[in-house]
């Protein structure tokens, strides 16, 4: 009995020192992890505090003040947003929006794009669904990447060759499957050789960053703004805008002339990289966000916005600071030989009781100032019948700015915008739209269409519809379900997503159709046609109420 109570005691003994073991290696591990974060963070100065609490318990920081990975990379504010998503969803970072924000700013900042480079991939941050990329130069890249991404996605980050180098592993990492999915092709070596392209062609100090950086520059976007806009949907718009410095960010107000009605606007815009705007303006009715950039003199802003809910719906905008007197644009852009008609222009800054005489021409005759209103007028003005010059110009005289306008005997044929349609099923109120359009153009010397010396007329009024697009012969009405094409615009709303059970197989609204746009020469009552392929597809993302 007694020796039994001795192994007891001797076990509890065990126990209770194994546990101590474990819990001053534990206490050691926390002290350790403590004083590396403190380590971190005391090297780590240029850094916010946020920052700080936030990142530099998994990246560890150098002498420098060189974050692990972090320091190795540039990107847009979409692309940094996107990486600190992904730290919330895989590695489970507690961060609240307004702090993700924050950092969001601070790496853009530090680690963002010149402008130079921005410009490049602005086709890519304001995809309207129906852009057509070209091909990557780098034929891997065309194999490998863009069978998933966008070309522009691996073109939007610049890396050192090391940091390239790794996302191979990423990618096996987070999609092990990926070398099984991408089995018609060496994709690991694939990988590897596209690496060291990018290193050379978007390596992490490149010069325009580097003058960038160095120039210091943070434009002040506040004060009064003229807009001059083109959305597909509405033609040629102006519209004013009062940006006001808001906490950390910037506040715009802004009302816009679409059609004869005034449409008011508001919401925060951030600034980032010291050039590139991003804003979320909108009313009671709808919700933009905005994509751009201001321009090296620091007068003007231009890039696009689209619809939250519809990114199909989109226009694209220029914001001239007022204080100097300008033309800025005219509608419409063309004017027929031996015509007579009425342009508006708009302008910033404008005198009033302008008169005929104030205005100098090189072919076109001004004969009346219908209308001025504020910055935007109405002129008559009159071409004749042998004018030579493919171009005529309209300015203020001796003031700033310029407009011109193409001339042209009469349409040749028409292209429909864009190439090919995307359109996405509505779900959940959400839906992607296509805006299509009718260009007119004029041969141009040679006589013969789609060649170099051809007058681009701009957007004519057409009559739109939809005709089945037989895919391998097969007549399965696509037209019945996709959505509908508004005959006098040329906008097509998709159909909403689901199960459809008046279709074969109970199934949903996607499909092929063929766009046809149909235009009758007012002058010589010449037919002219012109065609586009529109697919309509699921959303890219199913969203949850």
């Amino acid at each position: 009995m007694g020796g039994k109570k001795i192994w007891i005691i001797f076990l509890l003994a065990v126990v209770v020192l194994i546990s101590a073991a474990c819990t001053n290696k534990s206490t050691e591990k926390t002290v350790t992890e403590e004083k590396q974060t403190q380590k971190n963070v005391a090297s780590a100065g240029e850094w916010s505090d946020t920052f700080q609490k936030s990142c530099l318990t998994c990246h560890a920081v150098d002498e420098n003040g060189k974050v692990a990975r972090i320091s190795d990379m540039r990107k847009t504010p979409e692309g940094w947003e996107q990486t600190i998503l992904r730290m919330k969803r895989v590695w489970g970072l507690d961060l609240s929006n307004e702090d993700a924000a924050a950092i969001v700013a601070e790496l853009s900042t530090k680690n963002g794009l010149a402008p130079e480079e921005t410009d490049k991939i602005m086709y890519w941050l304001t995809d309207t669904g129906s852009i057509i990329e070209n091909p990557p130069e780098n034929e891997l890249m065309a194999e490998s990447c863009i069978q998933c991404h966008a070309g522009a996605r691996p073109l939007a980050q610049y890396r050192t060759e090391d940091e390239w180098k790794k996302i191979k592993d990423f990618h096996i990492g987070m999609n092990p499957s990926i070398v099984y999915i991408m089995r018609s092709m060496d994709w690991v070596d694939n990988a590897e050789k596209i690496a060291e392209y990018l290193a050379k062609t978007n390596p992490m100090e490149t010069e325009a960053w580097k003058k960038w950086k160095e120039s210091g520059k943070k434009y002040d976007i506040t004060g009064e703004w003229k807009i001059i806009g083109y959305s597909p949907s509405m033609g040629l718009y102006s519209g004013d805008a009062t940006v006001t410095a808001k906490d950390n960010h910037f506040y715009e107000k802004r009302s816009l002339m679409r059609e004869g009605k005034t449409t008011n606007y508001e919401g925060n815009v951030n600034l980032y990289t010291g050039y590139s705007l991003r804003s979320s303006l909108g009313n009671e009715n709808e919700k933009l966000r905005g994509v751009f950039n201001v321009n090296e003199d620091g007068k003007s802003i231009a890039g696009q916005w689209s619809q939250v809910n519809d990114m199909g719906i989109y226009g694209k905008e220029t914001y001239y600071k007022k204080g100097e007197t300008q033309l800025l644009a005219v509608w419409p852009k063309s004017i027929s030989k031996g015509s007579e008609q009425t342009l508006t222009v708009f302008g910033t800054d404008l005198p009033p009781g302008l008169k005929k005489d104030n205005f100098t021409t090189n072919g076109l005759q001004i004969t009346e100032v219908v209308k001025q209103e504020n910055d935007e007028l109405q002129l008559k003005v009159k071409v004749s019948d042998n004018i030579e010059n493919n171009v005529v110009e309209i300015s203020l005289a001796g003031q700033q700015g310029t407009v011109s306008l193409n001339v042209f005997e009469k349409v040749d044929y028409i292209k429909v915008t864009p190439e090919y349609g995307l359109a996405r099923l509505n779900y959940d109120g959400r839906k992607q739209s296509v805006q299509f359009e009718a260009i007119a153009y004029a041969n141009g010397k040679d006589g013969k269409a789609n060649t170099d010396d051809d007058v681009e007329i701009g957007p004519v009024n057409a009559k739109w519809n939809l005709q089945e697009y037989k895919l391998m012969g097969i007549e399965d009405e696509d037209v019945k379900y996709v959505g509908s094409l508004n005959e006098t615009t040329g906008l097509f709303i998709p159909s909403d997503g689901g199960p459809n059970m008046k279709r074969e197989w109970n199934t949903n609204n996607t499909g092929n159709v063929t766009v046809v746009a149909t235009y009758i020469d007012p002058k010589t009552s010449e037919k002219a046609v012109g065609e586009t392929f529109l697919f309509v597809t699921a959303p890219d993302f199913v969203y949850v109420k």
